[in-house]
């Protein structure tokens, strides 16, 4: 039976799939909205007023260690986050205000919902750095192309 997924791109095209029952929405947004927090991960990029609650901004490029990128981000960059939660919320949840941890992941690119089927999952290549490992639950072959699975569990684990 085949799961759908969010198909992004990340920092120099890096493909990767996250799970479409974690996500919550797609914001669009400045960097210059975001306030720093000092003394977080420096993948933390910060928060974000999210309808009147506080939402963390991750950098998933950087908490992956992919190599950065040769110019210095501005303030007037536009960015892209896709809001991962915890769980879907129930209507329980909804009715009486009730939220789940969540959690805006900046991405470089939307490619679409894609249903995936269960063989088309592998293993994490060996060659991939620890820090990259802890975070992904495999990768997934998209039209013959690898694209790596992110384990929303981890990633809201080690915030």
């Amino acid at each position: 039976m085949s799961q759908d997924f969010f198909y992004v791109y990340l920092r120099h095209s890096v493909k990767m799939v996250l799970p479409l029952d974690r996500t919550s929405e797609v914001i669009s947004l400045q960097r210059g909205d975001i306030c720093p927090i000092p003394g977080v991960a420096a993948s933390l990029l910060g928060v974000v007023n999210q309808r009147g609650k506080l939402l963390w901004v991750l950098d998933l490029s950087d908490l992956l260690a992919l190599p950065a990128f040769t110019t210095s981000p501005g303030l007037q960059d536009q960015l892209t986050l896709v809001v991962l939660a915890d769980t879907a919320p129930t209507v329980g949840q909804m009715a009486v205000g009730q939220s789940e941890r969540q959690l805006g992941c900046v991405v470089s690119a939307l490619k679409g919902i894609l249903p995936l089927e269960p063989d088309q999952f592998r293993g994490l290549p060996q060659k991939l750095s620890a820090a990259s490992k802890a975070f992904l639950s495999g990768m997934a072959v998209i039209e013959k192309s690898p694209a790596a699975v992110l384990n929303v569990d981890a990633v809201l684990a080690a915030l």
